[in-house]
């Protein structure tokens, strides 16, 4: 099959469109013919060694969580999914990423797609609905009328947090540029507050679900009410000096049935999910570079 593939740690210059051997499923496995892949951060922080030194990557190694596509065959073990079945996944830490023609996903991490939720908007969901969604429900878990301040609420992953918390009752106060804070009352947030350092002595909340990280971030995190929570999905640290509390790292984790909802919810209507680009796959060096440079206002989505 043809694949985005690298074979040493490095720059995007590392990437490059080749072949790899076809996946395999086995058991509790899809193999799915690939129709659109989602570009995260985390792609090119994998592929540039920042997590090597704990949780080394096979190489050569096909970059890419969020794919999208139509099940060709199914392993031993499956239920509930058969050829032919159009599906969204999250993959996990393999050999043979979203980058691809072909993957095997795990059933218990896939989800089925109606009609009406074409391959592009399902692969910008998996990693950055996920994480906010697992952040909010598992780590955050506000109670009804308590505020959450979501940090970079107009991002892909500040987005689901926004309609999370809102999901459990929360309030949210949106931290986000100037510019932005019109657009973020539009996601529902009932205040927002300027994303930068400073005293921030007019604002308080309950809990903070982060995107950002850094000091701009550690400065907000002094107004947390005691007994709140901090989560941060974030790898600019959050400095736990002089905080109420500790800061706690989301990992997220496959989860068929949250991502079945999720599909569900967007089919709905109940959130908008901006695509800001499309791209081939034979572009992926570009569509990292893109994405880490950020401010692009949606997902890029790689086609092969």
């Amino acid at each position: 099959m043809r694949a985005v593939r690298y074979d040493d740690y490095g720059g995007s210059d590392v990437l490059y469109l080749g072949e790899m051997p076809d996946p395999v499923p086995g058991p509790g496995q899809l193999l799915v013919r690939v129709a659109a892949a989602g570009v995260n951060p985390a792609d090119g922080k994998w592929r540039a060694g920042m997590f090597k030194d704990f949780i080394p990557i096979e190489m050569p190694h096909v970059p890419g969580y969020d794919i999208a596509g139509t099940v060709e065959a199914v392993g031993p073990e499956v239920t509930g999914f058969r050829a032919g079945d159009r599906i969204v996944a999250l993959l996990g830490n393999t050999t043979h990423g979203a980058y691809a023609e072909l993957a095997a996903a795990d059933a218990a991490a896939s989800a089925k797609l109606p009609d009406g939720v074409d391959f592009a908007l399902a692969a910008a969901l998996p990693v950055a609905a996920l994480t906010a969604v697992q952040m909010i429900e598992e780590q955050i878990k506000p109670a009804k009328g308590e505020t959450v301040l979501v940090t970079g609420a107009l991002g892909a992953v500040g987005r689901w947090l926004v309609h999370a918390a809102l999901a459990q009752g929360a309030k949210v106060i949106a931290a986000v540029r100037p510019s932005q804070a019109a657009a973020a009352r539009a996601l529902g947030a009932s205040e927002a507050v300027a994303l930068e350092v400073g005293d921030h002595a007019d604002v308080s909340f309950n809990h903070v679900a982060d995107t950002v990280g850094g000091p701009a971030v550690t400065s907000l995190c002094r107004r947390l009410i005691p007994g709140g929570r901090i989560c941060t999905a974030a790898t600019d640290p959050i400095d736990p000096a002089g905080l109420a509390t500790e800061p706690v790292f989301i990992f997220l984790h496959q989860d068929g049935p949250r991502l079945a909802r999720i599909v569900d919810e967007v089919a709905a209507g109940k959130i908008e999910v901006p695509i800001a680009r499309r791209m081939s796959y034979a572009d992926a060096k570009e569509a990292q570079d893109l994405m880490a440079a950020g401010g692009l206002g949606g997902k890029i989505i790689l086609h092969p």
